[in-house]
């Protein structure tokens, strides 16, 4: 099973984006057709759609358009797009009561983060996660989001017999090397020390990077949008694929030719 997520920054603009980022004029001519026709996905996820409309994915023609769209116009959202139907679906953290999951005190429900899907042979989950913006202003919502969703993957590991990914924009840089010139960086957002040591406790507990279980490299999935970054290839590392049972992985990898969004998509192949 081959998985692919993209943080598109805007769906709409993205259908009218080519593999290289210049503009066209034609829907049925963009960067994503070019990387389901090259990479032949069985899931698509997207994360930051930016939309409330179903009908902006539909020129991509899946089968099952798996939806969770954000209260505010413009912001967040995501998708799982498959032509294989799930065995069930949720939405936020529906499955689970709080007694279950342990309390936490944000509604992310209204920011569209989430998306689960059980298949045959994997369970899916992609998600958006929370910034914790400038001067770490939103670090306890990051806090409650990092607890939340370990429990609910623990949850998840437990109650499934097949393997448990978790895959989409965590904006987090897990480590130094996922990240260029950390040393000017260790109070950024995404980069904190209190960050990256709140998501290591979600690697202990039985979760493993892809990209990295793989690969000894550096390698980014965003860039910024000022001062020709990408040109210059400093980025982060944002965007992971983490699964309960790394001997499922057959490859891993960042798929950096494509363009139109700050993010570049990420792979993630299972045996």
């Amino acid at each position: 099973m081959r998985i692919i997520s993209w943080n598109v920054n805007g769906i709409r603009s993205m259908t009218y984006k080519l593999k290289n980022g210049e503009k066209t004029g034609s829907p049925t001519d963009n960067g994503i057709q070019t990387l389901i026709q090259e990479q032949n996905p069985d899931i698509l996820c997207f994360q930051e759609v930016k939309t409330q409309n179903k009908s902006d994915l539909e020129f991509l023609h899946f089968k099952y358009m798996l939806t969770n769209f954000a209260k505010k116009k413009g912001y967040s959202g995501v998708a799982l797009l498959t032509n294989i139907r799930p065995e069930w679906v949720s939405y936020d953290f529906n499955m689970y009561t709080e007694e279950q999951l342990g309390p936490y005190h944000y509604d992310f429900v209204q920011e569209g983060r989430i998306i689960t899907a059980r298949f045959k042979n994997v369970v899916v989950v992609t998600v958006y996660v929370p910034n914790s913006q400038d001067e770490l202003a939103r670090l306890e919502d990051r806090y409650n989001w990092e607890r939340l969703v370990r429990n609910y993957l623990k949850l998840l590991k437990e109650e499934n017999s097949v393997p448990v990914v978790l895959i989409g924009d965590i904006n987090i840089a897990p480590e130094e090397i996922d990240i260029h010139n950390p040393k000017v960086k260790k109070r950024t957002p995404g980069f904190s020390i209190e960050e990256r040591e709140e998501f290591k406790k979600l690697l202990e507990v039985g979760f493993v990077d892809s990209f990295r279980h793989l690969h000894s490299d550096a390698k980014y999935t965003y860039w910024s949008n000022f001062h020709n970054a990408r040109e210059k290839n400093k980025g982060w590392r944002i965007d992971v694929a983490l699964i309960s049972d790394k001997d499922k992985i057959c490859a891993a990898d960042c798929l950096t030719e494509f363009y139109g969004s700050d993010h570049c998509p990420i792979l993630l192949e299972l045996k």
